[in-house]
């Protein structure tokens, strides 16, 4: 798995905000403030701020009224978020057998505390798994 270089260590809140980003664009939306801040259940104008973070971090690009791109560093940065999490709720489902009604809300907790090593561990023991619990694909 190839990680993303950080300068400085990403917030989990930041990361949030990326990965949801990514995951409306691999939908087809567009990524707006208002779909971001509907995906995460925020407020439009903590949203507003975030993204300016975000791009001041060099992870997104933004205009005002205009649709929320991610950067070659941001859409890096949820695609290896996104198979972390996907990868970790393989593990709960079909190795601790937790239900699959709880297992994203343990993967958002996880997501952020499980290193890239650790990640790529989990991935070679669970013999890199294609799709999560969910029927969503796992890609690196």
């Amino acid at each position: 798995m190839r990680t993303v270089a950080h300068s400085r260590r990403i917030s989990p809140t930041k990361e949030d905000y990326v990965r949801a980003i990514y995951l409306l664009s691999a939908a087809g939306n567009t990524p707006g403030i208002v779909a971001i801040a509907d995906r995460l259940g925020l407020s439009k104008s903590t949203v507003s701020e975030r993204v300016k973070e975000l791009t001041k971090a060099g992870l997104t690009s933004s205009s005002p009224y205009s649709a929320v791109l991610l950067t070659s560093k941001g859409q890096a940065l949820g695609k290896q978020l996104t198979f972390k999490h996907r990868l970790i709720e393989v593990f709960l489902h079909e190795t601790l057998a937790v239900p699959k009604h709880l297992i994203h809300t343990e993967a958002e907790r996880l997501e952020h505390a499980f290193s890239d090593d650790v990640i790529a561990r989990l991935d070679k023991f669970l013999n890199h798994p294609t799709h999560d619990p969910h029927g969503s694909p796992i890609s690196k």
